[in-house]
């Protein structure tokens, strides 16, 4: 599925211009559709923020916008049991908030699931309250025992897309990327 992007970018070319999306942006649209997803369901944050904006603004994907991450994992297990690939997008503090239903379904029900979360806490994260974020998504990740990989260049965007569904989807379990560095707005200098 290509997605003309002209409508959020500004140009059908996609070229940048003052006021258009970040590169990560683009290629996380292009590579959601590439990876067969037409849901995603959010709780937006400043770190993808652009992404956010974008989706509400592409026809081929559905954008579901909650007000807690909560929410998310039974938007995501509904989608999939009705035949629709969709993926949850957060920052990583609302994995915290997440927990009970994600383990609900990952250990009772095996439903594969994609998080795509920021990290929030990178090294320089210059936030003094972004720091226990990034401590906790490790562990957190470990002990639900989901599967993850970090993408830090726009150049992985849209491949490591393609490869987390079909990770999910042959072993029937959540696994989840962490977006930093050039795929992130924002970011701290020293992770660039």
């Amino acid at each position: 599925m290509d997605h003309d992007l002209s409508v959020a970018t500004g140009s059908a070319d996609g070229q940048h211009s003052q006021g258009s999306l970040p590169e990560y942006c683009e290629l996380l649209i292009r590579g959601l559709g590439e990876a067969g997803v037409s849901l995603v369901t959010a709780v937006p944050e400043s770190l993808l923020r652009s992404a956010y904006a974008a989706l509400a603004e592409t026809p081929d994907i559905r954008y579901v916008r909650v007000a807690n991450e909560a929410e998310m994992p039974g938007i995501c297990a509904g989608a999939y049991l009705g035949g629709t690939r969709a993926v949850m997008m957060m920052e990583n503090s609302g994995l915290r908030q997440a927990c009970e239903p994600l383990t609900r379904l990952a250990w009772a029900h095996r439903l594969p699931m994609v998080l795509l979360m920021a990290h929030r806490g990178d090294f320089g994260e210059r936030n003094w309250w972004g720091h226990n974020h990034a401590q906790t998504m490790g562990p957190i990740l470990d002990a639900l025992r989901f599967p993850y990989w970090h993408v830090r260049t726009l150049d992985e965007i849209r491949p490591s897309l393609r490869k987390a569904w079909d990770h999910a989807d042959s072993s029937q379990w959540p696994v989840a990327l962490v977006f930093e560095g050039e795929c992130v707005e924002g970011a701290p200098v020293a992770a660039r």
